[in-house]
């Protein structure tokens, strides 16, 4: 199953070939579908407010037609304003229409009327909209419905799977706290477990609000409690636990200051998070201190902080100090090739 970068850069290609093609990204709640199209809306060049997230089921299928009136005995239709921006002759936009599996055979119906032609019943689109969709899979147990197939068989359906190092470049992109990356690199299990017999589920979307969202300078029990609330009982603890480890490690500014001196922690957790918090922090002067104090790690991660510093920072490449780590661990970073 691809990962939810593969099917951002797919689905990007066929929608710049056909901007008629609809995309429909498959896959559990909480696993960051919606980032996805957003994504893909950037990525196509078109900019945040030419980007409508419509949550279907939220809606009464007249807030997409317009409402209906008699006019000189004809049923004519109000303009509706949910699409009137995209009007023919605004140009390029993205439209996602969020969940649609869990929404009415009668949503479903406008639906498929909407995509193939791709009009409302006053005006149409411009040439140059696009659409992508978003849904649950049935087995999910998460409100989803069967599609009808007339829908189905008119968009690309990608079922994607999460991937730690696609959230992982996500997150350091959108400055999420550097333990909680960590945290989870070390136990990459609990970045999307879902299960619809839980209330509360670790998902993607639920550990980026935790770590962007609330304090953690807060009380022990109260931020216990506010874990809880976002991720369940069983992942909050382990993070807590983790994150009170980590803050342990040693600081960035001392090991800059002494990285041949300064010690090496023995928890795997505790080194995830010094390679992570030192990969985010360097740059161009500091990359040399840095290698030192990470050659002195193992190997996996050395490779935790070179692939994070590189993504970065390409040009590092090109130093020294990054050619002479790259041909004595040329087994490890190149495969042995």
């Amino acid at each position: 199953m691809p990962s939810i970068n593969q099917v951002v850069e797919v689905a990007t290609k066929i929608l710049q070939k056909s901007p008629s093609a609809v995309p429909f990204f498959r896959g559990k709640s909480g696993m960051g579908k919606s980032d996805a199209c957003i994504q893909v809306g950037h990525d196509l060049g078109i900019e945040d407010d030419r980007i409508l997230v419509v949550h279907v089921n939220n809606h009464d299928v007249v807030d997409f037609t317009g409402v209906p009136s008699v006019i000189e005995g004809q049923t004519r239709f109000n303009p509706t304003e949910m699409f009137y921006q995209f009007r023919e002759g605004t140009g390029a936009g993205l439209i996602v229409l969020e969940e649609l599996p869990q929404s009415s055979l009668h949503h479903q119906t406008w639906a498929a009327g909407f995509l193939l032609e791709r009009t409302t019943p006053t005006f149409k689109l411009d040439k140059d909209v696009r659409f992508l969709v978003t849904g649950n899979r049935v087995e999910d147990k998460a409100g989803a419905k069967q599609l009808l197939t007339h829908l189905s068989n008119r968009m690309y359906e990608f079922d994607m799977e999460t991937s730690i190092d696609d959230w992982t470049e996500w997150a350091m992109d959108n400055d999420v706290d550097s333990l909680g990356i960590a945290f989870l690199r070390f136990r990459p299990q609990l970045l999307n477990d879902f299960d619809a017999n839980r209330s509360v589920n670790p998902t993607q979307r639920a550990w980026t609000q935790l770590f962007t969202e609330v304090p953690r300078d807060l009380p022990v029990e109260l931020y216990m409690s506010a874990c809880t609330a976002k991720v369940g009982e069983g992942a909050a603890a382990e993070w807590v636990a983790s994150k009170d480890l980590m803050n342990k490690m040693p600081s960035i500014d001392s090991i800059r200051l002494s990285p041949d001196k300064v010690e090496i922690p023995t928890e795997p957790a505790v080194k995830y998070a010094v390679a992570t918090a030192l990969s985010m922090t360097t740059e161009p002067e500091t990359f040399e201190r840095d290698m030192i104090y990470v050659s002195r790690m193992p190997k996996e991660f050395q490779m935790v902080y070179v692939t994070d510093a590189l993504r970065l920072h390409p040009k590092l490449q090109q130093t020294k100090h990054f050619i002479n780590w790259a041909v004595a661990n040329k087994d490890i970073f190149m495969g042995g090739n």
